[in-house]
């Protein structure tokens, strides 16, 4: 939680607004509260202040409530995603479709009239489609990805970047109609203490969307795979972040060769034997594509992966109702509130 007040003022009387001069919108306004105690915070010169003092200032046009990593892993993640966000932050017209994969189980129309959060919303790309079906959108994460998805909704009026980790988020319980949390749980130290800070911002109603990790259930390729990348890890998470991405580009492109383009015309040419490649979701798609998710695999210093019976019980202890359950090299999980009365 930063103590200092900013350089440039918002009136007290107005809503509050971001240093670019963007308003916050009225319906995040309603919701944000002070990282620290958790009290209703209210417009002060360059940012947000509570009763008890604690300011929340306005930087570089995202709210920053960023508060100290409590060990050195974290602060590690905080550092490797920041560095991945900030290099890698540009959005692209695939990105649509892979958020598209991610929305697919997610009645849109429904959201329409809701408060949305992205919990872990690195460079925004993912928050800046979904922003465009909800009323109001806040995108949150923990590192310098912020820099980043100001850049990427900066056209968005009904969105605001929070600069928070989940331990310290400026938000209320309760207070949002969707929330997102995509690829984000299993790098923490305890996802399941993350899960349950997630699953508590949801309003009766709610609707949460997750993607997770997971491992396969039996023997195979993916397995294989899996083990492989794991040993391989053991060396990528202790490189410096630019040589990793230099490396990671090398071996997207020998699997790109070996394994999507071979995919890919497969599909196209009715090649029956190699459609169980793996790697299916990038045929068609640029290299970057891959380069990308290469290094997020081999930099971020935690993993965890999961079969969907290890994480029912997560969804139970928290009251929420699972509608569905999508295995597609990874789990997407999408689970409600049950309505009061």
């Amino acid at each position: 939680m930063n103590s200092g007040i900013g350089d440039k003022s918002i009136s007290r009387k107005t809503t509050p607004g971001t240093p670019d001069g963007r308003a916050v919108p009225a319906a995040i306004s309603g919701v944000l509260r002070c990282g620290t105690c958790a009290e209703s915070v209210r417009p002060l010169d360059g940012g947000l202040a509570c009763e008890q003092g604690h300011i929340m200032r306005f930087v570089g046009g995202y709210l920053d409530a960023a508060s100290p990593p409590r060990d050195a892993q974290e602060a590690q993640t905080l550092r490797s995603f920041g560095y991945e966000w900030t290099a890698f932050d540009a959005i692209h017209p695939e990105d649509e479709e892979f958020w598209r994969r991610y929305f697919a189980d997610i009645d849109l129309d429904e959201l329409r009239d809701r408060v949305a959060i992205d919990v872990g919303c690195g460079k925004g790309r993912y928050t800046r489609f979904t922003a465009g079906h909800v009323k109001a959108m806040v995108a949150l994460d923990g590192s310098a990805a912020v820099t980043s998805a100001v850049g990427n909704l900066r056209d968005l009026p009904n969105s605001l970047v929070v600069k928070a980790s989940l331990n310290s988020m400026p938000v209320a319980p309760a207070g949002f109609g969707l929330v997102s949390c995509l690829g984000v749980l299993h790098h923490l130290s305890d996802p399941r203490a993350g899960f349950e800070r997630v699953a508590r911002l949801l309003e009766p109603g709610g609707v949460l969307l997750l993607y997770l990790y997971s491992r396969p259930a039996a023997p195979g390729l993916r397995a294989m795979a899996l083990a492989s990348a794991a040993l391989l890890r053991r060396c990528t998470v202790r490189m410096p972040h630019g040589l990793l991405r230099t490396m990671s580009a090398a071996l997207a492109l020998v699997l790109y060769c070996t394994l999507v383009v071979p995919g890919h015309h497969s599909e196209r040419y009715g090649l029956d034997r190699l459609l169980p490649l793996p790697l299916r979701f990038y045929r068609g798609k640029p290299l970057r594509s891959l380069w990308l998710d290469t290094f997020d695999r081999l930099s971020a210093p935690i993993e965890h992966r999961y079969v969907w019976r290890e994480l029912r019980p997560w969804f139970d202890s928290a009251g929420l109702t699972v509608e569905s359950v999508r295995e597609e090299s990874g789990l997407f999980i999408v689970a409600r509130r049950p309505a009061e009365g």
